[in-house]
């Protein structure tokens, strides 16, 4: 990859910010890591790990090993004298350390347990000569402060070794400052907002001491900066303010997207003109995964349960999907996760442990289940029969695919009479799937959620509440539904919306307290259904006798879809069935330019339609 060069001093600030952050994050590791876990623990994900893997590989603080980094402090010659590496290990951090972490890192030179280290750092530290203590229990170096010990400026100056020319540039700024007040940082925030740039610390402490003389004490004014939320301290010996490092960041993101730009406009000079030739590289492109790699897999899966692709990728390869080989890698590293049982795919680009995925996901609740009753007379003849299409009246043969009817192993075949859902669904909820916390995929469009395997997890929002729920393709139903049930909900009728998100795994939960008004059922009624179901499990009555318990309720007539809801409430029960009832029995019938079904109980006793019989399905 081509170098890239750094011509803009402000560019080189801000990757002088990231390398601080990066030692910081490294700090708190006794051991190499990866560039996806600095950028983890800096806590900033617009850091790329291109980006992070540029600056580091460019400073001399930091070392490579086996595609993870440290500080390279940590590997000083273990014959040096320990006062020297220790005022290496401050200098290169660049920022004052607590006792506990300079022990930390002298343990990890030396080999040694850290416990040992801490009395010998206290002791080290306590010398004033070298080192200035602060508040926290930070101690930073005596060189980051001036020293004011001298008979005139010009010594001062020179033994400080400090720039004239820049002192000449900043001396007019300075003039517009009050450097004998006692708010410190309120002063050093106003001259650094004038100078536009950051300052050095020894600078600042000059204009201080013009103003004080005797009476300033470098080490408090450091302490008050350094604990103000106003500045950054940088490793080069400067302040920063917030501007500055808003800059700095977005000056990190450009350089990320040049990095990434980079590589992609170097990718083709790998390969020669010929096409036949471009065909035979591709395949370098791939990636080699051995189980070493896969085990480290299992750890970043295992630690949440579950992984995204782009971030195991990022974490173990370093490739993100900026990179011109993340497809390809994504597709290499998918393959040997599929082959590896430790895994398995549930979508888009997540990943799960198998053994983390519960049971309950597998399985239909006994309570969705359609019991296929038996109905027959006396001579034999059996009841409650089901009509092919062409024996269904009144529009029935149509609205037996309303979506409204359908559910769990009573519905059209997949991608059947579906149409285009959009970037949002409405979803009408019954009250079996409530009680059970599921919901029938029969309901969800086709491409709506996400393809591609049998089980898939997705993430349902709402504001900050956030929980997973699974769709099992196999089963027909969507689990963990529950979460999002709440007890405000109606028992049957509640309409809730699905919303697509960025993340093709992730949808927004949206409830208004909305009704679907052919399958909302009052309370009331609801407790009359359950009392006649009850009554139907006792005396045995057929589909046809709970229709006629029912439909007197409506005198006004009842829609296909309310008078299925109400007979489910009271019996699971299929949708051609009631369909087949409402075509074949003489007291069911439909008024002229009206869809309502309506019940008259006078020709009950004229039976079946013996002009259904030739529809009658068989087996």
């Amino acid at each position: 990859m081509t170098k890239t060069i750094v011509e803009n001093p402000v560019e080189r600030e801000a990757m002088r910010y990231l390398e601080d952050q990066a030692y910081a994050a490294l700090l708190k590791h006794n051991e190499p890591v990866r560039s996806a876990e600095i950028i983890a623990e800096i806590g900033n994900e617009d850091y790329s790990t291109k980006l992070v893997r540029h600056i580091l590989a460019a400073s001399p603080r930091f070392g490579q090993i086996d595609r993870k980094w440290d500080l390279e402090v940590r590997y000083e010659d273990k014959q040096r004298p320990l006062e020297r590496i220790l005022t290496e290990i401050v200098g290169g951090f660049g920022r004052p350390m607590t006792v506990s972490e300079a022990a930390n890192d002298l343990s990890s030179v030396y080999e040694r347990d850290e416990s040992f280290y801490e009395t010998v750092v206290a002791r080290l530290f306590a010398d004033e000569t070298k080192y200035f203590g602060m508040s926290n229990g930070l101690f930073g170096l005596r060189d980051w402060l001036i020293d004011p010990t001298y008979d005139d400026e010009a010594d001062i100056i020179f033994y400080n070794d400090l720039d004239q020319t820049m002192i000449d540039s900043l001396t007019a700024a300075a003039a517009k400052i009050d450097w004998a007040s006692s708010d410190i940082a309120d002063t050093a925030k106003a001259f650094i907002k004038a100078v536009k740039s950051p300052v050095s610390n020894k600078m600042l402490d000059l204009f201080r001491w013009r103003a004080l003389g005797e009476k300033y004490v470098p080490e408090k004014a450091f302490d008050q900066m350094f604990n103000s939320p106003d500045f950054t301290w940088v490793s080069d010996g400067t302040w920063a303010n917030k501007d500055m490092v808003k800059n700095y960041n977005a000056l990190l993101n450009k350089l990320a997207d040049r990095l990434s730009e980079e590589v992609a406009e170097e990718a083709p000079a790998a390969v020669t003109e010929s096409a036949e030739v471009a065909e035979e590289a591709a395949p370098t492109l791939s990636l080699t995964i051995s189980e070493r790699d896969l085990e480290e897999v299992a750890q970043i899966v295992a630690a949440k349960g579950e992984a995204r692709m782009p971030a195991i990728l990022e974490s173990i390869f370093e490739i993100s999907p900026r990179d011109p080989i993340y497809a390809v890698a994504a597709e290499g590293l998918s393959d040997a996760m599929r082959a590896d049982s430790r895994f398995t795919w549930v979508g888009a680009e997540r990943w799960r442990m198998a053994d983390t995925i519960p049971d309950f996901v597998h399985a239909v609740p006994p309570a969705l289940l359609i019991t296929e009753l038996v109905f027959e007379t006396p001579e034999g003849e059996r009841l409650d029969v089901e009509l092919e299409n062409e024996g269904l009246e009144g529009g029935l043969d149509a609205e037996i695919h309303n979506p409204l009817v359908q559910d769990i192993n009573d519905q059209d075949p997949i991608g059947e009479g579906k149409t285009s859902a959009g970037d949002s669904i409405k979803c009408t909820l019954t009250r079996h799937h409530k009680k059970q916390g599921t919901f029938p995929l029969c309901q969800i469009p086709a491409g709506f959620l996400p393809s591609g395997t049998n089980l898939i997890e997705v993430t349902l929002i709402d504001g900050e509440k956030r929980s997973n729920v699974w769709a099992n393709s196999s089963t027909g139903l969507i689990y963990g539904m529950d979460a999002w049930y709440s007890e405000d909900m109606p028992e049957s009728g509640a309409l809730f919306r699905l919303a697509k998100t960025k993340k093709p795994d992730e949808f927004e939960f949206v409830y208004n307290k909305d009704m679907e008004p052919l399958v909302a059922v009052p309370a009331n009624r609801l407790q009359e259904l359950e009392e006649l179901g009850e009554e139907a499990k006792k005396a045995d009555l057929t589909t046809f006798d709970l229709m006629t318990r029912i439909m007197p309720y409506h005198r006004k007539g009842i829609p296909f879809v309310t008078l299925f809801t109400e007979i489910n409430l009271a019996r699971r029960t299929t949708r051609r069935l009631v369909a087949s009832l409402l075509s074949s029995y003489y007291a069911f019938y439909q008024r002229p330019k009206s869809t309502n079904w309506h019940f008259d109980e006078k020709k009950v006793d004229q039976g079946f339609k013996k002009a259904k019989r030739k529809y009658i399905r068989k087996g």
